[in-house]
């Protein structure tokens, strides 16, 4: 019993010691991770983790019912589609044509059920960019980093602009990777002080020079928000956007804290069926029947290519401003994208509008793509096409 009492009281003290060296080490982010992995029966960020962080409503107005198309649901997936799409742990997949929901299938919780949109959410950080930039708060996407972040005022930080941040052509070194726990997206996704762990990077190349998908851009996006509209992201989000498109629930984001800041790059958490507003709105020029929420100039601009070479010396043909651009059989195609195959795919030659909420997505990419994203594709385009 004396030896089962001291090795319990070392392991103990190794636990207190690890942690004390973890927070002075300023990764105390990996202890807040344990506890919403590993110590609720997960191995990584997922879609249903909301409860485990603080996050703050992005309220709904009026909703808006989704309309159903009179083939609703007539159309089935193949047996081969319903086997590999449950076995990448698709939870919603959803086809709208011509605007009406033609197809809509869930293999866990229901139309009412919230996900987390992981990098989607990169996509309505830059709608509320482009509204804050036709209200008057933000003169113009040149506006200088450091106008808006005093962080950003001196050497090559000063060549920063917003429209580097958006085109994802920053020169910040941030890293995007998640396997690290002691890397930048497990401090951001974790840890209590988003605002401390993105201020330390700076500018290491000249901004415009190189393409790199890099989550702490749209951090600095949110940050630039908040300074120039004087309100939260959220609050923000809801009066201009997504009360304005008729969300039918609240939506949330998460916060870095309780009353911190948003974390602009990921968890926003909605409906699938409230997402695929977000695709309508764009397939309508940035108008919701008849209001114009975000400029037509905003969204072709968003889905305009900037021709920023990456690492491997390639210009971007694939990334406009925080929204991917593809094509697929013949048919050009914008998205948005999130960790573990989160997906609003708009197909406008097709009329369609197809979200997809999961939690496994393709290692495998091509053209820049998921693989996996063009199957959901595939499928989507034979649902759409009439009984014969």
């Amino acid at each position: 019993m004396r030896v089962v009492k001291r090795v319990l009281l070392v392991l103990l003290a190794l636990v207190v010691l690890l942690v004390a060296m973890l927070w002075a080490t300023d990764n105390e982010h990996i202890v807040y991770g344990i506890r919403k992995t590993y110590l609720v029966g997960k191995k990584n960020p997922d879609i249903d983790d909301q409860p485990y962080f603080d996050v703050r409503k992005v309220a709904a107005g009026s909703p808006t019912a989704i309309h159903l198309s009179a083939f609703y649901n007539q159309m089935e997936l193949l047996p081969e589609e319903q086997m590999w799409s449950d076995s990448m742990g698709t939870t919603a997949f959803l086809v709208f044509h011509r605007d009406s929901l033609l197809f809509e299938q869930y293999r866990e919780g229901n139309q009412d059920t919230p996900s987390n949109s992981f990098s989607m959410a990169k996509s309505i950080t830059s709608i509320l960019v482009g509204i804050a930039l036709e209200e008057g708060f933000i003169k113009s996407v040149d506006d200088k980093v450091g106008d808006y972040l005093e962080a950003y005022r001196t050497g090559m930080d000063t060549l920063l602009t917003i429209r580097h941040l958006l085109d994802m052509t920053s020169g910040i070194p941030f890293g995007e990777s998640y396997s690290s726990p002691f890397g930048y997206m497990a401090k951001s996704y974790y840890g209590k002080d988003l605002t401390a762990a993105t201020l330390k990077y700076h500018v290491q190349k000249q901004p415009g020079t190189l393409w790199a998908y890099e989550g702490g851009n749209t951090v600095l996006l949110g940050m630039i928000l908040t300074k120039s509209t004087g309100m939260s992201v959220s609050d923000y989000c809801s009066t201009r956007l997504w009360s304005r498109i008729g969300a039918e629930q609240d939506a949330y984001w998460n916060l870095d804290d309780k009353n911190g800041i948003e974390k602009t790059f990921s968890g926003f958490y909605a409906t699938a069926r409230d997402f695929s507003r977000l695709g309508h709105l764009f397939m309508h020029n940035g108008v919701w029947k008849g209001d114009t929420v975000i400029s037509p100039e905003w969204v072709n601009e968003s889905l305009t290519p900037h021709g920023v070479p990456d690492e491997k010396s390639e210009p971007c043909t694939w990334y406009g401003r925080q929204w991917w651009i593809g094509d697929h059989t013949g048919h050009s195609f914008f998205a948005c994208r999130g960790l573990r195959g989160q997906y609003v795919v708009c197909v406008p030659d097709l009329d369609l509008v197809v979200v997809r909420i999961g939690h496994t997505q393709s290692k495998e990419r091509i053209r820049h793509m998921p693989a996996d994203l063009y199957r959901y594709l595939d499928m989507a385009m034979r649902v759409s096409q009439p009984k014969k």
